[in-house]
């Protein structure tokens, strides 16, 4: 990777960066008020879980093909793609979480790039063509700014991770420097997680993770929540 790729990697993978995504606790706050007492152990169980069976075997497959798309500057079937995960989500909070932070990441697009197909997948998620799934939005931007398809991949995984370990330290269940010593135990799930999202095939992506999507159609049902999902 280039200095310059490098250090726009760091700008993609920052928590700073504007798309909504730790508004989203994907089901956790769900999980946390039924089990009050879920520990350490669980939570890291919990975060596997959502990496190895939900994010890489559909986000990561489909960041992967769309970065591969958008060098091939294909926008139809980018489009297409984009189509393919949303019916993959089945819950209306994982859609949402999904297309709300991607069509956010889409509209900074033309401002972070001038990468004519980047540019032109901002125009069609805007018009409503493109559904803007944040996994496709960010495979276009990293093949924009020159990131290695890995390290997209790793990127994405590694910041769904944070984002649960935020959502569980916001809750209560975790402090700011166990965040950091869970984060760095999860560096290994993400390698596994990244050969995963590699081998499955686009016709075979897939999210399996039941017990999220249970927790997130119970949570959409409580009058008050910190989280969006």
């Amino acid at each position: 990777m280039s200095p310059a790729a490098f250090l726009l990697a760091l700008q993609l993978g920052d928590s700073a960066l504007p798309t909504g995504r730790f508004a989203h606790s994907y089901g956790l706050e769900e999980f946390v008020a039924r089990e009050p007492d879920l520990g350490e152990a669980a939570l890291v169980e919990l975060v596997e879980t959502m990496v190895l069976e939900v994010v890489a075997p559909l986000d990561g497959v489909a960041l992967a093909e769309a970065h591969r798309l958008v060098g091939l500057r294909d926008i139809e079937k980018i489009t297409a793609l984009d189509h393919a995960v949303t019916v993959r989500k089945i819950t209306p909070s994982s859609r949402h979480a999904s297309i709300a932070c991607g069509r956010r990441l889409a509209a900074l697009v033309p401002e972070l790039t001038e990468h004519h197909t980047a540019c032109e997948l901002a125009k069609t998620v805007d018009a409503g063509i493109s559904d803007g799934n944040l996994a496709i939005v960010e495979g276009a931007v990293a093949c924009a700014f020159g990131i290695d398809v890995k390290d997209a991949i790793l990127l994405e995984l590694r910041a769904t991770s944070t984002a649960l370990l935020s959502a569980a330290l916001r809750l209560g269940r975790i402090s700011s420097s166990r965040a950091q010593v869970l984060a760095t135990r999860l560096v290994p799930v993400h390698c596994v997680a990244l050969d995963v999202a590699l081998s499955v095939a686009v016709s075979d992506m897939r999210a399996v993770g039941p017990e999220f999507d249970l927790a997130a159609m119970c949570h959409r049902r409580r009058e008050g929540r910190l989280f969006a999902t």
